[in-house]
């Protein structure tokens, strides 16, 4: 950060993939992670090397780290890619019905609509969804061009301009329009995994640099105030109902920071400062677990930074008169003599990139956010030497909203916000150097930078039932774990470790995300189906009889 000027920008985009592997059966159920690596992990970094004085902070989450390096160096594969590589002329009738319903899944209007080819076989589908007999009718009208087609456009979505501008061979293939070879099919392949050989290492040398800061994330991203306790959902949502059994596990929570500071010291060189915990939630008891791990500082929503003061700090009556303000500066939560810096993400200039901006000119989408930037840095309070704004958001999900994945919107941004007269792009750490927290924080409000509750993982039927068969099994492999060690001849000792890392998968949140009316309902929830996945493995791998309870769909 350049110390003359009063506003340090702290950009922290979250990188983040559940855990999609099924890991007895050695295969990934759903693309996400190498399809986003492609995307969207490489691209975002090369954009900002691209800059030589932009400072920006990228949080990896251990969990999509591992699945990285799965497919670079063990040569993973998933359902969709198994559907790729396979020959068009050689797919099966239900390798059609898979193709045809999900090589559609891409944004439809920035891919489909702009693409004659890709439009045309959405057409000759059918818009709608279709299923059983209609879906096999509709097969019978698509030729093996036609599959190989749409393997190519689905597969060549994912692949970002910045590498098609590197490469004049994918370039070519592009402009094809229609007609693909299986060896432009091959190609296009071929660079996938080049592209993703390439993201941590860039990232790697980007912070070697001092380019860029890499913090991390409990490692199969749970809820972590939920894993320590889940009633403390009651401060934040009273009236919700919660599960049956209250599910309070603290050395999981341990567990989960222990081994994201493990991978991520290995993975990077060094362990990382800062932790932005899973959907930005916080309670005391997962912040003092933080610290006595030695995190330097977290960072969460400004609803948590105003319920904090409005609940604990008699100085803060009314939490509709709060002065914006304070939300652009450290603070310390201070726990007996240990404490941790806290950074509060300003929510609307984090949502409308997330959100809104998708929309408009992309350079005039960019000037309008450095508007609001220089706003917030000339009228910065006057007992405050220098502000500190950070957006805190998905560094995946909204690019393909954005016109040409947003690249003109950050070539735009990301050249002109250290031009700005009193702005200066700046990493978290590199702030806090330079500008320790001054104001103390003794508790903090419970909450997710969701609505500042939990309410997506927890309350609802579904939610809740999820819960009690996590707790179910935990207690099941417990005294599993616990007959290992009385006859340790009986049970392979490194598969009760496996069977306890299925179970600190099935404790990431993004499993409840999709319960409710959140997403697919039935027996179709790939959600539901790989986390009941991980549950049943436990028992597969401890060679004991699956309960009945597993085999029953959630959603």
């Amino acid at each position: 950060m350049d110390i003359k000027k009063r506003l340090g920008v702290a950009f922290l985009w979250h990188m983040h993939q559940p855990f999609y592997k099924d890991r007895l059966k050695g295969t990934y159920m759903m693309p996400w992670a190498r399809l986003h690596g492609i995307k969207d992990y490489y691209p975002m970094a090369a954009l900002v090397e691209k800059f030589d004085d932009l400072k920006v902070t990228f949080n990896l989450v251990p969990s999509l780290v591992e699945q990285i390096n799965d497919y670079v160096k063990n040569d993973a594969t998933d359902t969709f890619l198994d559907l790729t590589v396979k020959k068009a002329g050689s797919l099966s009738l239900s390798e059609k019905i898979e193709i045809l319903n999900n090589f559609f899944k891409v944004n439809f209007r920035r891919f489909i609509e702009p693409n004659p080819r890709y439009s045309e076989l959405l057409i000759k589908k059918g818009l709608r969804p279709l299923s059983g007999h209609a879906l096999k009718e509709a097969i019978k009208g698509f030729s093996d061009s036609d599959f190989l087609d749409l393997q190519v456009l689905f597969n060549l979505a994912w692949i970002h301009s910045l590498n098609m501008d590197e490469d004049i061979n994918l370039k070519e293939i592009a402009a094809q329009k229609k007609g693909w070879t299986e060896e432009d099919k091959e190609y296009i392949l071929f660079k996938q995994k080049e592209i993703l050989a390439r993201i941590l290492p860039l990232y790697k040398k980007l912070q070697e640099d001092g380019r860029i800061e890499i913090t991390t994330t409990p490692y199969y991203h749970p809820i972590l105030p939920l894993i320590c306790d889940t009633s403390v959902a009651r401060i934040s949502s009273p009236g919700a109902p919660l599960p049956k059994r209250r599910f309070s596990h603290k050395e999981d929570a341990a567990w989960q920071i222990e081994e994201a500071i493990r991978c991520h010291t290995e993975q990077f060189g060094s362990a990382p400062r800062g932790m932005w915990p899973s959907e930005g939630s916080v309670s005391d008891e997962a912040l003092d677990l933080m610290i006595a791990k030695g995190i330097d500082y977290f960072a969460a929503d400004e609803d948590i930074l105003f319920n904090s003061l409005s609940l604990y700090d008699k100085q803060y009556k009314d939490i509709k008169l709060f002065d914006r303000r304070i939300i652009y500066r450290p603070y310390k939560f201070k726990r007996s003599s240990r404490h941790i810096s806290a950074i509060f993400r300003d929510k609307n200039l984090s949502d409308m990139i997330s959100f809104s901006y998708n929309s408009w000119n992309p350079g005039e989408a960019a000037w309008d956010l450095i508007g609001h930037i220089k706003k917030i840095s000339e009228n910065l309070r006057r007992d405050t030497d220098k502000g500190l704004l950070t957006i805190v958001m998905d560094g995946e999900n909204a690019w393909e909203y954005y016109e040409d994945n947003g690249r003109k919107f950050f070539e735009t941004l990301y050249s002109n916000i250290d031009k700005q007269e009193n702005c200066s792009s700046t990493t978290i750490s590199e702030f806090l150097d330079i500008e320790p927290p001054r104001r103390t924080i003794t508790n903090v409000f419970p909450g997710s930078w969701i609505n500042h509750n939990f309410g997506i993982w927890i309350g609802e039927e579904q939610d809740n039932l999820s819960w009690e068969y996590l707790d179910r099994t935990r207690r099941d492999l417990v005294k599993f774990t616990a007959e290992f060690h009385k006859a340790s001849g009986r049970i392979d000792g490194s598969m009760v470790k496996e069977a306890w890392r299925e179970l600190y998968i099935a404790e990431g949140s993004d499993w409840n995300w999709w319960y409710g009316g959140k997403a697919h309902t039935g027996a179709d929830n790939p959600f539901d189906k790989l986390y009941r996945t991980h549950l049943k493995n436990i028992y597969k791998l401890l060679k004991k009889p699956i309960p009945d309870f597993l085999k029953i769909s959630i959603a």
